[in-house]
């Protein structure tokens, strides 16, 4: 098993990236909020997650920047119906903030996404549930976030993860119509 690897990107594709190291270039499947954090030519490490399945004759490294998406991964791939392809696409549209987020707060809508269907929705919540309340989270990263601020932006049009990374940055010392009026003037200038 490998846990971690550090080189040089060389390539990137997709949904991975071939990371050169020692002269080997190895195949690492990355979700796309690490992909976007990589470039041609700069140096980077990643905790490695290996899925091999020797029936299918298939070895795969999944590669992250945070433990945090890593421990996200494992917990997924657990659930019945949760393939790392499908693991990978939920974590490239959700933080693991937002994740957990979703989960403890059941919210079905922000787990939607292509490939999911309402059964694994629901298996997800169901086992996961228990669960994220006992991870460890990244406290610096980790705020209470004001879900009826963030519910007025999704009603008013804009996207749920960006009106999320938007309410999280006011602390929840602020009244929530001074939230959604800070909000709004900050997706105003944008």
């Amino acid at each position: 098993m490998i846990g971690n690897l550090s080189g040089i990107v060389d390539e990137i594709h997709s949904d991975h990236i071939i990371l050169s190291v020692n002269d080997v270039g190895y195949i690492v499947y990355l979700s796309a909020k690490t992909l976007s954090a990589c470039s041609i030519g700069s140096r980077i490490k990643l905790l490695i997650e290996t899925y091999a399945n020797s029936r299918e004759n298939v070895a795969q490294l999944y590669g992250f920047i945070s433990k945090e998406e890593q421990q996200c991964l494992r917990l997924l791939v657990k659930i019945s119906g949760v393939s790392y392809k499908t693991a990978m696409s939920i974590l490239s549209k959700l933080t693991p903030e937002q994740l957990f987020l979703a989960i403890m707060n059941e919210d079905k809508v922000a787990l939607k996404i292509s490939g999911l269907g309402p059964k694994l929705i629901n298996r997800i919540i169901t086992e996961l549930g228990g669960k994220v309340s006992k991870l460890e989270i990244n406290s610096s990263n980790f705020h209470p976030v004001n879900e009826d601020a963030v519910s007025a932006l999704i009603n008013l049009g804009y996207e749920k993860t960006k009106a999320y990374d938007i309410i999280k940055k006011y602390g929840p010392n602020l009244d929530t119509k001074d939230i959604i009026r800070a909000a709004l003037k900050e997706l105003s200038t944008l």
